[in-house]
């Protein structure tokens, strides 16, 4: 039996073998020749059958159903070699596939190659054959009763930060790249989203597998797309509230917004990268400059959605900087008194700065960020959300 996927590979063996010996056949492995390394069968009657089966650590559409057309060439070049009639049979399977999926796979088998014998199988019970008679041991996979659960490690949070730099991407591919800086594209994995977001691909598998728990992928689709989304969005609301720590600044000498949005622009402009930073060697990162852009009603304004007046503005900020602060004309100052500008340090500091977008050369935050952001501001926040979310986000909803 081949295996694309070692860590699953000697049980899903384990697997196809019992569910051939429960029904009484013999199985027996075929020594090694030829380039041929497969499994030989025998029923009740004594037909013969060589089966060739393959594992995968993921049981997606886009890996599983060409791993199969790849199983059902092998397994027929195979049996083609036998000494006796033989009949092909091609299995593939993975800790666990949707029914939806297995279906596919099966009406692919017996559409492109109904002389083989197909089947998908996973750990959970599910036995989806074709061909051959096979459909005998077809099976729904069986939850497994309380006594049988084991624990299980804590699920990743669906709203940790490269999770959120993720989603943005998702969301992002229909709202204009002005407004949001994100990758463009069709991402039919979690290899292909991990490049473009540039995060590990464990990040990246964790999270589509988080997606798929909570429902919010959409599993018609080959390529990554999400579904639900304003369940998915009001959640999102929810995580974000607080999610930051905020200082209030004051001018060291009087200025003004026009001056504030100069001053951030110069700075941008100086190598103020807000893209993640460049590693060097392994978990090393360096960035010459910290990360800042303009937020909240500020940021909205900037973009064209903006509604709100009279609000002090807001400047998202990767960590406090005495230094930079004086480049902007401010000073971190919690003296009694309405302060004159509002500093925040994000704990999503990759989905805030990574997204964000320029508009006349001043860093701003993306308007998805600054829909989460004012949605839950007390100075009429949910009123700019709602000029935002009808002029930008509505298609979405």
């Amino acid at each position: 039996m081949a295996s694309t996927d070692r860590h699953f590979g000697v049980a899903l063996e384990r697997i196809v073998g019992d569910v051939f010996r429960k029904a009484g056949w013999k199985v027996r492995r075929q020594a090694p020749g030829g380039g041929i390394r497969a499994v030989i069968l025998s029923d009740a009657g004594g037909r013969q059958y060589l089966v060739e089966v393959k594992s995968l650590s993921e049981g997606r559409r886009d890996r599983l159903i060409p791993l199969l057309a790849q199983a059902i060439l092998q397994a027929k070049t195979a049996a083609a070699k036998c000494p006796s009639p033989t009949v092909p049979v091609a299995v593939v399977g993975s800790s666990r596939v949707s029914i939806s999926v297995a279906e596919e796979a099966r009406r692919f088998a017996a559409r492109h190659a109904p002389e083989v014998g197909a089947g998908v199988v996973d750990a959970e019970g599910l036995r989806v054959f074709t061909g051959h008679g096979l459909e005998r041991f077809n099976a729904s996979p069986t939850p497994p009763t309380a006594a049988a659960v084991t624990p299980r490690a804590k699920p990743t949070q669906l709203f940790s930060d490269l999770n959120q730099w993720m989603l943005k991407i998702l969301v992002g591919q229909t709202l204009p790249q002005s407004s949001m800086r994100v990758p463009k594209g069709d991402f039919w994995n979690a290899s292909q989203l991990a490049a473009a977001a540039n995060v590990s691909i464990m990040s990246a598998v964790r999270f589509v597998r988080r997606l798929e728990d909570e429902g919010f992928r959409d599993e018609r689709k080959d390529c990554i797309k999400l579904v639900r989304i304003e369940e998915l969005f009001e959640r999102w609301v929810s995580a974000n509230r607080e999610a930051y720590a905020q200082f209030p600044a004051r001018w060291i000498i009087e200025r003004s917004r026009e001056q504030l949005d100069a001053s951030l622009a110069e700075y941008s402009g100086e190598g103020n990268d807000l893209s993640p930073p460049k590693t060097r060697g392994a978990n090393r990162a360096v960035r010459a400059k910290l990360r800042c852009c303009l937020g909240l009603f500020g940021a909205a304004e900037a973009l064209g959605f903006g509604f709100v007046r009279g609000v002090p503005p807001y400047i998202w900020m990767e960590r406090l900087d005495p230094d930079v602060l004086r480049r902007f004309g401010l000073r971190a100052d919690d003296s009694p008194g309405p302060p004159d500008v509002y500093l925040r340090v994000p704990s999503n500091r990759e989905a805030v700065f990574r997204a964000a977008t320029a508009v006349d050369g001043v860093p701003v935050s993306d308007v998805l960020q600054t829909w989460l952001d004012v949605s839950t501001h007390p100075a009429r926040g949910r009123a700019q959300a709602d000029v935002i979310q009808k002029r930008v986000l509505g298609k979405l909803l």
